[in-house]
C-alpha cells in the first residue's frame, strides 16, 4: 500500500548503504545493555550465519511480559554473542551490506520462533515482514479528485495517524480539536504516576521512531513524541485548535459531509468536507458517580482525566482514592509516600502482573542503537508485538469442559491464575491478610489485565487503608463508604474510568435519510464494519470504533494503523474507479457483526461472573475486538469495493445517483 514507511526510513537505511555516524564510539556499551536473543537474529541477517539461531545459542523461551534480556543463556555464550554483533555492526557501518537483506519467510519465522523460544504460526509471515520493512512498497499514488478534501476529528494519536497517511496520498485535510494542543488522553491525563503500560517501542507508530527514555513511558513524554510527530509530519499547519464538532451531517445532493462547529471564539461554523474520520477516541468522556453530597466536599476533588496542571498540595494529607483500576494503581504507589493517609475504596478485586521494566531508564549508549541501527530495533519490537500481542490469545477461550469452578477457563488460564496469584503472595510479604481483599474470584484476563506500579507493596504500609466496597455519601470533610463508616478526607481522586460505550457523544452524526447514529445504535450499542464503517453514514470513518480494542494486549496504535490502512486501500480504489461516496452494505456489515458476537459468546469477556468495562447495558462487548491481530491483519490489508454501495464522479466532481454495487 501506500509508502508511508519510506518517509521516515527506508530499505537503504536497514541494508546499511548510507552514510555511517561520525562517532561509534557508545556501540561496545550499548551492545552490552542489548537484548541478547534481538542480538542473535540481526546477527543472522548481518553475516548470513544460521548458526546464531542454533545449538548453544538458542535462547529460553520468553515468559510473562518481559524482555528476556539475556535470553536464559550462559555468560560465556551472551558474551560470545555481543562480540560477534559489534563486529559486524562495526563492518555495517563502515558499509558492509546485510548479508541477508530478505530472508525467506520461512527462515524469518523459524527466527521468530527461536528467539521467543515457542512456534510462530505461518499466517504471521506477512506481519513479521511488514514489521521488517521487508514489504514491497508501492511507487506511484493515485491523485485525489480536484477539489477532494477530508476532515479529522480530534488531534489525538487516531487523528495524528489519519493526517500522516492522507498526507501520503496527497489528500488534503483539515483538523479540528476541542483542546488547545494535541494528544488526547495524553494532553488530559497528568496525574501522579500516569504512563503507558504498553512498551514504548510498540506505543509507538511502525512510521515514526523515537528515542524513548523509559522502557514504559511516562505521559508527559508520550505527549512530547506526539508533538515530535505532529512537527516531523509537519501536520500542524492543517490543525483548528479550540473548535469543537456539534454535528456532522451527510448531504445526499452533493455526495460530501456538512460539520457544524463551534469556535473557541464563541463562532458557528459549518465545514465542508469529502469524507469524515472521527478520531475522537473512547477515553475522553470521565465517569464519575453520582454520590449524595459531592458538591458539599470543601476539599479538591478530581478525576485523574482532570488532574491540575499544577498538580495538588497532598502533603500530610488524608486522600481518598476511589477506583483500584489502570489510572488507580498509578496514582497510589506515586502518592503514598507523600499524603498522611490514604483510603483506596476499591468495588472489584483486580489481575495484576509482574511489570519487570517499571520506570527502567533506557541507557542512553542503547537509546542510540535502537535509532542508528533499524534492524536492532524492528527486531526488538517484533519481539515485543509477540509478547504483548496473540501470544495471550488461548487464554481467553471459554473450554466447556473446564471445571474451573468459575476462577478458570481453560488450562492455560488456570495457570495463568496459579502464577498470579503466587505473585500477589509475594509482593504482599508479611500482609498475607490482605490476600482475600485483593483476589480476584473471576477468571484472569476478565478485566483489562493491570500491570503491577507498586501497587500491593502500598497497600502494606502503615497508612493505607484499603476498602471494598464504593463512596455511598460525602461530606464536607469526608466520606462515607459501603459498611457505613465514614472516614476522613482532605482530597477525593476519582480514578473511576470512563464511558467508552457511548461512542462519538456527544457529537450528532446524521446520514442518509436524516438517521442519527446514535438511535441506529440505540444509545450504547455501536457496531461498525471492521470497527470503521456503519451503513447509511457514506464517506464516515471511525477510528477506535466499535470492537476495535484488543483485550489481550498488543498497542492501540497498532489497531489505529491497520484501520488508516484499509481507509487507504478503500480511498485508493474509490480514486482509481471515481467512485464519489462508499457505503458499506448492510448484510455485510450486520454478518461481521453476527461473527463478532459469535467469537465473544466463547470467550472470557461473556463468562458467567465476569464484569468489565468493555460492555454496554445490554450486556453485549462494544469495546474489544474477538479476532486475533494476525486476523484482523488479514481482514484490513485490502478493501474490497463490493462490499460497498457506491456512487459515482460526473465531470463536476459531484456524485451521479446511488448506483448500487460497485463490481
Amino acid at each position: 500500500m501506500l509508502p508511508i514507511h519510506s518517509q521516515i526510513e527506508s530499505k537503504a537505511v536497514i541494508s546499511g548503504t548510507t552514510s555511517p555516524p561520525a562517532d561509534t564510539s557508545w556501540l561496545a556499551t550499548a551492545i552490552g545493555a542489548a537484548n541478547v536473543p534481538t542480538l542473535a537474529c540481526i546477527l543472522v541477517q548481518l553475516t548470513g550465519d544460521r548458526r546464531w539461531i542454533e545449538g548453544r545459542y538458542i535462547p529460553s523461551r520468553t515468559r510473562g511480559l518481559e524482555d528476556n534480556d539475556d535470553g536464559g543463556l550462559p555468560e560465556a555464550v551472551q558474551q560470545e554473542i555481543r562480540d560477534a554483533a559489534l563486529d559486524a555492526l562495526t563492518a555495517w557501518f563502515n558499509g558492509r551490506p546485510l548479508a541477508l537483506p530478505d530472508p525467506s519467510d520461512d527462515l524469518l519465522l523459524e527466527m521468530m520462533s527461536v528467539t521467543l523460544g515457542e512456534k510462530i504460526p505461518s499466517q504471521y509471515a506477512s506481519i513479521i515482514r511488514h514489521e521488517l520493512r521487508l514489504s514491497p512498497g508501492q511507487d506511484e499514488v493515485v491523485a485525489p479528485p480536484p477539489g477532494f478534501s477530508a476532515l479529522i476529528i480530534g488531534a489525538g494519536i487516531s487523528g495524528l495517524c489519519a493526517a500522516v497517511q492522507l498526507a501520503a496520498a496527497n489528500v488534503p485535510y483539515t483538523i479540528v480539536e476541542r483542546r488547545e494542543d494535541i494528544g488526547g488522553v495524553w494532553f488530559d491525563n497528568r496525574y501522579p504516576g500516569a504512563a503507558c503500560d504498553v512498551p514504548s517501542h510498540l506505543y509507538s507508530f511502525s512510521f515514526a521512531p523515537y528515542p524513548w527514555s523509559r522502557y514504559f513511558a511516562g505521559s508527559r513524554e508520550i505527549h512530547r513524541y506526539l508533538e515530535h510527530v505532529a512537527d516531523e509530519f509537519d501536520i500542524r499547519r492543517h490543525i483548528r485548535f479550540g473548535v469543537e464538532v456539534i454535528e456532522a451531517r451527510f448531504d445526499e445532493g452533493s455526495g460530501t459531509w456538512q460539520a457544524d462547529v463551534h469556535t473557541k471564539a464563541g463562532v458557528r461554523e459549518t465545514l465542508h468536507a469529502n469524507i469524515v474520520i472521527s478520531g475522537v477516541g473512547a477515553f475522553n468522556k470521565p465517569r464519575i458517580p453520582d454520590v449524595p453530597g459531592l458538591e458539599l466536599f470543601e476539599g479538591p476533588s478530581v478525576h485523574t482525566a482532570r488532574y491540575p496542571d499544577q498538580g495538588l498540595d497532598l502533603k500530610g494529607r488524608d486522600v481518598v482514592l476511589v477506583g483500584n483500576g489502570a489510572s488507580a494503581m498509578q496514582v497510589a504507589p506515586a502518592i503514598v509516600p507523600e499524603v498522611g493517609s490514604l483510603t483506596i475504596v476499591q468495588r472489584t478485586p483486580q489481575w495484576v502482573a509482574p511489570f519487570p521494566k517499571f520506570k527502567q531508564p533506557i541507557p542512553s549508549p542503547l537509546q542510540e542503537l535502537l535509532q542508528s541501527v533499524p534492524l536492532y530495533r524492528l527486531w526488538y519490537r517484533l519481539r515485543l508485538s509477540w509478547a504483548f500481542n496473540d501470544k495471550l490469545y488461548d487464554a481467553l477461550q471459554q473450554d466447556p469442559a473446564w471445571q474451573g469452578g468459575g476462577r478458570s477457563i481453560n488450562a492455560i488460564n488456570d495457570a495463568h491464575r496459579r502464577h498470579l496469584t503466587s505473585y500477589m503472595k509475594s509482593e504482599l510479604g508479611d500482609h498475607q491478610d490482605l490476600l482475600p481483599e485483593v483476589l480476584p474470584d473471576y477468571p484472569p484476563f476478565g478485566k483489562r489485565m493491570l500491570l503491577d506500579n507498586g501497587w500491593f507493596r502500598a497497600l502494606t504500609r502503615d497508612h493505607v487503608h484499603h476498602v471494598n466496597g464504593s463512596v455511598v455519601e460525602v461530606r464536607p470533610h469526608s466520606v462515607v463508604t459501603s459498611d457505613g463508616v465514614e472516614r476522613k478526607a482532605d482530597a477525593i481522586i476519582w480514578a473511576t474510568g470512563f464511558d467508552v460505550v457511548n461512542l462519538l457523544a456527544p457529537m450528532k452524526i446524521t446520514g442518509i435519510g436524516g438517521r442519527d447514529i446514535h438511535e441506529d445504535w440505540d444509545g450504547d450499542d455501536a457496531r461498525a464494519y471492521l470497527g470503521t464503517v456503519v451503513p447509511g453514514y457514506p464517506n464516515l470513518f471511525c477510528l477506535y470504533g466499535p470492537n476495535t480494542q484488543f483485550g489481550h494486549g498488543g498497542s492501540l496504535i497498532t489497531v489505529l494503523e491497520r484501520q488508516m490502512h484499509y481507509v487507504m486501500s478503500l480511498l485508493e480504489q474509490m480514486f482509481a474507479a471515481k467512485i464519489a461516496t462508499v457505503d458499506v452494505r448492510q448484510d455485510v456489515h450486520d454478518a461481521y457483526n453476527v461473527e463478532v458476537d459469535s467469537i465473544h459468546s466463547r470467550m472470557i469477556w461473556t463468562y458467567p461472573g465476569v464484569e468489565n468495562y468493555c460492555q454496554n447495558s445490554k450486556g453485549r462487548i462494544v469495546v474489544n475486538n474477538p479476532f486475533r491481530i494476525v486476523d484482523v491483519w488479514q481482514m484490513t490489508e485490502t478493501a474490497r469495493l463490493s462490499d460497498y454501495t457506491c456512487t459515482s464522479l460526473v465531470a463536476d466532481a459531484a456524485p451521479t445517483a446511488r448506483a448500487g454495487q460497485a463490481p
